[in-house]
């Protein structure tokens, strides 16, 4: 080692380090620093999903849609189909939850319609503006939504999954662009039953 340097200026200081660097002794070879390990770790497994239906491999396309100005998600393979508005409305059964809408009545089907805007923020919504019936739950339950956008696929980066039940068990995850949210329909299911 060389006796210190009295530094005056920034400049003086790093040529006065990388000068000590270049002074240094030998660099040690890898078989040097390999020797000095001791112990080996065991490889660490991955971290999991907390669970498997949100994982990127269950959901491979989303539909995206709003409601009212919210952009959502939801996996194409929990989709049984769409439905327009229907023109003369909804039926109306009286002693549901504010929640429910009305029901979609069909030759041998009747489909409870549910506004997500109320059920997932506690505000009552315009129903005025649901143009399109989503169908989910073997078609026994409908989300009415205002806009259909399009399909997406959830992969890599741009999808960022929720690990830990929160305060909106509804949420799988984040889609980052376009920035939505992506609806977990079991836990969705579990809030409406």
């Amino acid at each position: 080692m060389s006796k210190p340097t009295q530094i005056k200026e920034p400049k003086q200081a790093l040529a006065a380090y990388l000068q000590e660097l270049l002074l240094d002794s030998e660099p040690e070879t890898l078989e040097q620093v390999a020797a000095e390990i001791d112990q080996t770790l065991p490889v660490a497994e991955p971290e999991s999903f907390a669970d498997i239906e949100n994982s990127p491999d269950k959901h491979t396309q989303a539909l995206l849609f709003e409601v009212a100005g919210m952009q959502l998600a939801l996996s194409l393979d929990e989709l049984d189909g769409i439905e327009n508005w229907p023109d003369d409305g909804l039926s109306q059964i009286p002693g549901h939850p504010s929640y429910v809408v009305g029901t979609l009545s069909r030759p041998q089907q009747h489909t409870q319609v549910i506004d997500l805007t109320t059920l997932i923020t506690n505000q009552s919504s315009n129903s005025d503006n649901n143009r399109y019936i989503l169908l989910v739950d073997n078609k026994q339950l409908g989300l009415a939504v205002s806009v259909i956008r399009h399909v997406v696929k959830l992969e890599g980066d741009n999808v960022r999954w929720r690990r830990e039940p929160g305060q909106r068990p509804w949420l799988a995850g984040m889609l980052m662009s376009p920035l939505s949210s992506i609806i977990s329909l079991p836990e969705l299911l579990k809030i409406i039953r």
